[in-house]
């Protein structure tokens, strides 16, 4: 049997496996965001429809931020994967069409605007048969008329922006037009005025930023809040942080862009990623186990999992932990945020680093600035590493490493 059958054959039996497991809709919605992509990323989406069914709202607006924004290099900017949310559309569908209207009620209007404004251009009825008959933009509606498939919506014109998108995009409008009418009303109207913007940029006529992009940029934003709550750096932070480093601190100062990083931090939650699969069935040990392998706050436990070439920095996190607790956890909290940084923003090698690698990397760079730090300012009588890793932390020693090794 081919490899590709064969591992379709395993998602098929752990998904069986995972439906028929008890208390499952408990389980699944205390997963963090994190391990619940990751579970129907193993699975594959197309086939994970009955476990999406069971997500709560918060963790499918999570799981979002995350599979419908993608970075075409390393180190760049995540843009909206509009192919990839019509799949989704299509998921969510599988439950029924009152299910899919109602859960996408749930996110904000701005959103929804956004979205389906990378699927559909939407026209207004009345003034687009007039263009069409006689007027400016003739040519520009004809073509986009009758090189798209269409249909007419509460006195608007929805035109496909892509063919593959067309059927999902369609049956949610019209799903959202029979629980949600209103919603559907402000969507048509949002995305008319900005197909006529548009319109009017392709005619050379807007010299200003079109709406879709400041959707764009709006909706963005809207996910980096939601992610930096999470523990994630955006892109556009990581790489400011990286080229602050570039000059080292000449004293032990929380820069900026950390401060902000743990002021958007949201506690983590009691128990939140460690569920107990004892009792459970295999498929639930299966997706517990994924949950403790992918959440990102985890990876601050790999990077506390020094090795011995790190042994200066590891033997002052150890010391730390047991002289000054908070001074430790700030410290172990950082190598998670410089971890992050790296993944989001450091784009030297030429490919995103993995999450264990720039744990490790992070790990190297904070030694290589605690001995910098020393030979800077040696140490005073009765003064351990401890001192110098809880006076400048782990960040501002990474700042020192990378303003004498990092990439330029």
């Amino acid at each position: 049997m081919p490899s590709s059958l064969r591992r379709r054959a395993l998602d098929a039996s752990v998904l069986a496996k995972l439906l028929e497991a008890p208390d499952l809709a408990r389980r699944l919605q205390a997963l963090p965001a994190a391990a619940l992509r990751e579970v129907l990323v193993e699975i594959g989406i197309e086939d994970a429809g009955e476990l999406i069914a069971l997500a709560s709202f918060e963790q499918l607006r999570d799981v979002f931020d995350e599979d419908l924004w993608r970075s075409a290099a390393p180190g760049a900017d995540a843009d909206f994967d509009a192919e990839r949310f019509a799949l989704w559309l299509e998921v969510l569908r599988e439950a029924g069409d009152r299910f899919v209207a109602d859960r996408l009620a749930e996110f904000s209007e701005d959103f929804l605007h956004f979205a389906f404004s990378r699927l559909v251009r939407v026209l207004d009825l009345d003034r687009a048969t007039a263009s069409l008959a006689d007027g400016d933009e003739a040519d520009l509606l004809e073509k986009l008329v009758d090189s798209h498939s269409c249909e007419d919506l509460d006195g608007h014109l929805v035109i496909a922006r892509s063919e593959r998108s067309w059927d999902a995009a369609w049956a949610c409008l019209l799903a959202l037009d029979e629980r949600h009418p209103e919603l559907l009303r402000g969507l048509l109207r949002r995305n008319w005025l900005a197909t006529e913007s548009e319109a009017e940029e392709v005619g050379g006529l807007c010299t200003l930023l079109s709406e879709s992009e400041m959707l764009r940029e709006d909706a963005a934003a809207e996910r980096d809040d939601r992610r930096a709550e999470r523990g994630y750096v955006s892109a556009a932070d990581a790489r400011a942080f990286l080229a602050l480093a570039r000059s080292a601190p000449a004293a032990p100062e929380e820069d900026p862009i950390t401060r902000a990083y743990f002021r958007a931090l949201a506690p983590l939650p009691l128990g939140g990623a460690a569920l107990g699969s004892a009792g459970g069935a295999r498929g639930v040990a299966q997706l517990e186990q994924l949950a403790t392998r992918v959440g990102h706050r985890d990876e601050a436990d790999a990077a506390s999992a020094l090795s011995p070439s790190q042994a200066l920095f590891r033997d002052a996190l150890i010391e730390l932990a047991e002289r000054n607790p908070a001074a430790h956890q700030r410290a172990v909290e950082e190598l998670a945020f410089l971890a992050n940084v790296l993944v989001a923003g450091d784009a030297s090698s030429g490919r995103a680093w993995r999450p264990v690698e720039a744990a490790l990397r992070v790990v190297a760079l904070c030694d290589a600035g605690l001995r910098a730090a020393i030979a800077r300012a040696p140490l005073h009588t009765g003064e351990t590493a401890a001192d110098v890793v809880a006076r400048w932390g782990a960040a501002g020693l990474f700042r020192i490493a990378w303003s004498e090794s990092g990439p330029r």
